[in-house]
């Protein structure tokens, strides 16, 4: 009996410890609020998190159509919302559907393949929160530079994503449904942009 109150005791204090450090790290990030995250949109081992002025403007060369964008947002809304769910399952179908919308010859929609292949090819939620992190970084700036206002989007950081580096993603709410952690830290986040 000592032992079963004993393990409780240690899950709820590591519990608690996640939700404190989630929000310590929103708070150490607090002078970054006006700010957003600005990576190489392509996927790298052991990036460092930069920051950058929100007033940036993203340009990229793409023949994706303002159309196209749209379906590939929606896409990448479903991998993200089968992260949330950790369900590593979804996530793939998601991917492989998103794959459909990117029969594109472009060099851009190239990048976008590139992650949604490797999150279609495994069923793994780790591995495909590894590849959704470039993803969303790309889908960012698709979604900049096509100006798509179909619907509100909403960029949102997790700080401590990625063993601390933090992550961003794109979500249709504004409540924070976080795909990196999901149940395991499922509000630890803030919104940073609105687009």
């Amino acid at each position: 009996m000592k032992s079963k109150r004993l393990f409780n005791f240690i899950l709820v204090a590591g519990t608690s410890l996640s939700i404190v450090a989630c929000g310590q790290s929103n708070s150490n990030h607090s002078a970054h609020e006006g700010h957003e995250h600005q990576e190489g949109h392509e996927h790298q081992e052991g990036d460092k998190h930069q920051e950058t002025s929100e007033k940036q403007s993203i340009t990229i060369e793409t023949a994706i159509s303002k159309e196209q964008a749209q379906t590939i947002i929606t896409g990448y809304l479903k991998i993200k919302d089968a992260l949330v769910e950790t369900d590593g399952e979804a996530a793939s179908a998601a991917a492989t559907g998103l794959l459909a919308s990117l029969a594109i010859e472009d060099a851009f929609a190239e990048k976008l393949k590139f992650d949604a292949e490797h999150i279609s090819e495994t069923k793994d939620a780790q591995h495909q929160r590894d590849h959704f992190n470039s993803l969303s970084n790309n889908v960012y700036a698709l979604a900049k530079n096509s100006e798509v206002g179909e619907q509100t989007l909403y960029r949102q950081f997790c700080p401590m994503a990625r063993d601390n580096k933090g992550a961003f993603w794109l979500s249709a709410e504004k409540e924070i449904m976080n795909p990196y952690f999901g149940n395991q830290m499922l509000r630890c986040g803030s919104v940073k942009e609105e687009l």
